[in-house]
């Protein structure tokens, strides 16, 4: 960093004809590729002070802009661009010009550039259509002055913050202040060394009184790469941070000593080739648990906001928050206000006021309400992240890079930390206006949520349950298969030349999977006993290391351990339902579609003198599986003239059959006699049995949709006319069609 700005210092005092544009242009290219947006800003003003007009340049000093956060200026190149281009060679200028001309405070301008963007947009589902519509909701509220709200917010003075950057701050067990710098390294009175290394450290500062003191360095923890981001144990007996050094940034785990911090390690469970940052512990549903941001597989998009259990310094069951908090942009830096029941985050897709904002989703019923934008003054046009809401001590702390932030680069280059006060209560309070009440989420809303995750995918070890077996059927649960499962995991990474996949393979796919069985066990509890019908859909996968045959009736065998762990989850409260027996009338099946080899991936080795690939891979790990691919809700409602059964499928694939079995029953005293079956369109069809319905008795209908409609919301029925009561039975199929 250093060394860039003596280049530019003497390069900029020479004669600017002196150089050429294609030097200019290759300084500010190699700039760019390090990281260096800002000094590849000056370079590239080098080389258009050459050739002010050439569009290719314009576009590199527009990105370069952005990235340092000199809005106004990439606004002004996007700007150029777009009216040159059109959208042509670069198809995000105009988003990127909205996005800017919100960081600079311009919101009826950047108003009419998203409406613009939405309009160019064909696909008005697309995450550049959502993000639109998100941002025209964004300027008109931060147009809206009745919804600032009545904060102070106060900007720390020097020496907390300086010229460089200061962010996420936390108060630690020791009522000090424990924040992150961008600076250069640190002598022993806490001030910068005039060298060429800078690095992110943790620091620490405590209040005097009247004025905070010099920051002192965590030497200990700052010794290996960039460390920020503190966060402590319940106990206090651990602090975790983020590391980054020799790949991406992972959450490490130090003791805290008597004197000081002892030495840290990649928190286990984690995952230590995945991003894993931003750690906040908190004690939330009597547990304590690890809140983290990560771009790992299984979130919406982007950064997502991800949840662990701490169990004996470990991370366990790991997976993401839902939505509607996590999107398909970034969202960071969460903190759980466990007074409030409160999620406080930062998401750059939601709408806000530019940049990042910060956002509150209140917590209740197992579920989180639709997060609410906090609104000025917290928020600001430019990036505004770490929100701490600490309503113990009465008080509130963020990071920004707002104006009015120490700069030396442009007047919002640099992160600052900021406070305000909050008033000290055990009652929720608001931030802006009214506080958003938490939104009451029925059942059926609740095995959506978890439907959108769709597949659950279940793990096994090489033919697990009952080895070597052609029964179709075991006694044992797949609770108990995991258990077993899991403890293999050393012997699975003794055969492997790269351990570490292995253990995020058992730590982000087998521990993952089993903990979401918990939630779905709880969830269509929650649905059958308001008297709805489940019928859950499960695909069998298998290895390759047996004739098709056999692997089906594997796969059998593993989809009826997840039936009998059903059974008992929970001291067996579900199991009523499986057996047809419970009082309301409802019930759970889990229908099987199993399958063997012919689904299995390629180049997966089905060579018993193989084992390292055919057993212990990480590619044959996953062919062992049983997937809940669907859900099937059944509503029922009955009257003399008609009975409508209702199936709610949630999302279809496009141009894919789908088959939807009614059940449908005689509860009179007489046969009754299904006449004849009238679609709503050719696209269903429905084939009714030739005999009549005995009294007591009941007939499967097979409802088959042959999947040809456009994309979004469906509906097909079926009416049945009979010759009794009821006079008709009204089959329904309701979904969403998704290409």
């Amino acid at each position: 960093m250093r060394h860039l700005v003596l280049l530019l210092h003497c390069i900029m005092c020479a004669n600017v004809s002196a150089q050429s544009f294609e030097q200019w242009v290759a300084w500010g290219d190699a700039a760019f590729e390090r990281g260096e947006h800002y000094g590849a800003s000056r370079f590239y003003d080098g080389a258009l002070g050459v050739d002010g007009g050439r569009m290719s340049v314009q576009w590199k000093q527009a990105e370069a802009c952005r990235l340092s956060h000199q809005y106004g200026r990439a606004a002004e190149f996007y700007e150029k661009v777009q009216r040159k281009d059109m959208g042509r060679t670069y198809p995000t200028t105009l988003r990127w010009l909205a996005e800017m001309r919100m960081c600079n405070g311009e919101y009826r301008e950047a108003e009419s550039t998203w409406r613009k963007v939405l309009q160019k947009e064909k696909d008005k589902k697309s995450n550049t259509a959502q993000r639109a519509e998100n941002g025209i909701a964004g300027c008109e509220l931060a147009m809206d002055t009745s919804k600032r709200a009545d904060v102070d917010i106060e900007h720390l003075p020097q020496p907390v913050n300086t010229f460089d950057s200061e962010f996420g701050a936390r108060i630690g067990p020791d009522d000090l202040l424990y924040f992150a710098s961008l600076r250069g390294e640190l002598n022993n009175e806490g001030e910068v060394v005039d060298t060429a290394a800078y690095r992110t450290g943790l620091l620490r500062s405590a209040y005097a009184g009247v004025a905070w003191r010099t920051p002192q360095a965590l030497s200990t923890l700052n010794r290996t790469g960039d460390n920020a981001n503190a966060t402590w144990t319940l106990d206090g007996k651990w602090i975790l941070f983020t590391r980054c050094h020799d790949g991406p940034c992972r959450i490490h785990i130090a003791p805290i000593t008597a004197d000081g911090f002892g030495e840290a390690h990649v928190l286990k469970g984690i995952g230590d080739t995945l991003l894993s940052t931003q750690p906040m512990i908190t004690r939330w549903l009597d547990r304590e648990m690890l809140l983290f941001v990560s771009d790992r597989p299984g979130g919406q998009g982007g950064t997502d906001i991800w949840q662990a259990e701490l169990i004996d310094g470990e991370a366990q069951y790991l997976y993401p928050l839902d939505r509607p908090v996590n999107t398909p942009g970034n969202e960071r830096c969460p903190w759980y206000d466990g007074v409030q029941n409160v999620l406080w985050f930062s998401s750059d897709f939601l709408p806000g006021l530019g940049g990042y904002d910060i956002f509150s989703a209140s917590f209740g019923d197992d579920l989180f309400a639709n997060p609410v934008n906090a609104g000025a003054p917290i928020n600001s046009p430019a990036n505004d992240l770490y929100p701490v809401r600490d309503s113990h001590r009465g008080e509130g702390w963020i990071t920004s890079n707002r104006k009015g932030s120490f700069a030396a680069k442009g007047e919002t280059c640099c992160n600052d930390l900021y406070r305000y006060e909050l008033p000290k209560a055990t009652e929720p309070t608001a931030v802006v206006g009214e506080p958003a009440p938490i939104r009451p989420v029925n059942s059926v809303e609740r095995l959506t949520v978890m439907r959108e995750r769709f597949p659950l995918k279940l793990f096994f070890h090489n033919d697990e349950p009952e080895p070597r077996s052609w029964e179709r059927t075991t006694p044992r649960t797949y609770g108990e298969t995991y258990a077993a499962y899991s403890a293999l995991e050393q012997e699975y990474e003794n055969e492997n030349t790269d351990p570490q996949t292995i253990r995020d393979f058992f730590v982000d796919e087998v521990d993952r999977g089993f903990s979401e069985l918990a939630e779905l066990a709880k969830a269509l509890f929650q649905v059958l006993e308001e008297g709805r019908s489940v019928t859950v859909e499960v695909r069998g996968h298998a290895s390759p290391l047996a004739r098709n045959a056999y692997n089906r009736y594997l796969s059998m065998r593993r989809i009826e351990s997840l039936r009998n762990h059903l059974r008992g989850v929970d001291d067996a409260r579900l199991l009523p339902y499986l057996n047809g027996t419970a009082a309301n009338g409802a019930k759970l099946e889990i229908r099987e579609l199993p399958f063997g080899e012919e689904r299995s991936a390629r180049g997966v080795s089905d060579d018993l003198g193989d084992l390292k690939r055919s057993v212990y891979s990480v590619e044959a790990a996953r062919e062992r599986r049983i997937e809940v691919v669907a859900l099937q809700l059944l509503e029922r409602t009955a009257g003399p003239e008609m009975e409508q059964q209702i199936a709610r499928l949630g999302n279809l694939p496009q141009n894919v059959e789908r088959i939807t079995r009614f059940t449908l029953r005689n509860d009179g005293d007489k046969p009754l006699k299904l006449l004849h079956a009238e679609p709503d369109c050719g696209c269903t069809t429905a084939k009714l049995p030739e005999g009549p319905i005995a009294p007591g008795g009941s007939v499967e209908i097979e409802v088959v949709f042959n999947g040809h409609a456009p994309d979004g919301p469906l509906r097909r029925n079926v009416m049945i006319e009979t010759d009794g009561v009821p006079k008709h039975f009204l089959l329904s199929i309701e979904g969403r069609i998704v290409p």
